[in-house]
């Protein structure tokens, strides 16, 4: 009882999808990035599964991120120079007009057989969300895509 508890409390109690572009969405599947940088997000640790855009448009993985530090930009900037030496100009670029943000940190990722922009409009009137949306909002989806972690566990 007490590690069911437990387990439970470690778990993401939101999940969304998230829009990510091809280049950090590779960075992220070779391990080379580790914190994802935000204008806005949630304030909480979160499961988030991956929709990649143009010109890939698929849903194809799964990201469970930790408790997002919400930071000045100044702050956030440091840390990404340090981490990725070269980031800083254009993270700062990203940030304009903004006193802060969120550096989010990813835990585990795990990639799955990809759900087509095509599948995703006709069976589940799907629309891709410019930053993230909730996945419970769409629940045949949310139970089509946790099937895909699933299945993704069983291989």
């Amino acid at each position: 009882m007490h590690e069911q508890l437990l387990l439970s409390l470690d778990l993401p109690q939101r999940t969304i999808i998230l829009s990510l572009q091809p280049g950090p969405y590779e960075e992220i599947r070779k391990g080379q990035k580790k914190i994802e940088f935000r204008r806005r997000f949630i304030n909480e640790p979160v499961g988030a599964f991956i929709y990649v855009s143009s010109p890939i448009k698929q849903i194809k993985a799964y990201i469970e991120f930790g408790k997002p530090a919400h930071e000045e930009i100044s702050t956030l900037v440091f840390l990404s120079e340090k981490m990725y030496p070269g980031t800083g100009e254009s993270l700062k670029e990203y940030f304009k007009g903004l006193n802060s943000g969120y550096a989010i940190p990813i835990l585990s990722f795990t990639e799955f057989s990809p759900l087509s922009l095509e599948l995703l409009k006709g069976g589940y009137d799907f629309k891709p969300p410019q930053s993230y949306m909730n996945l419970s909002a769409n629940p045949l989806l949310e139970k089509a895509l946790f099937q895909k972690i699933k299945e993704q566990k069983l291989k």
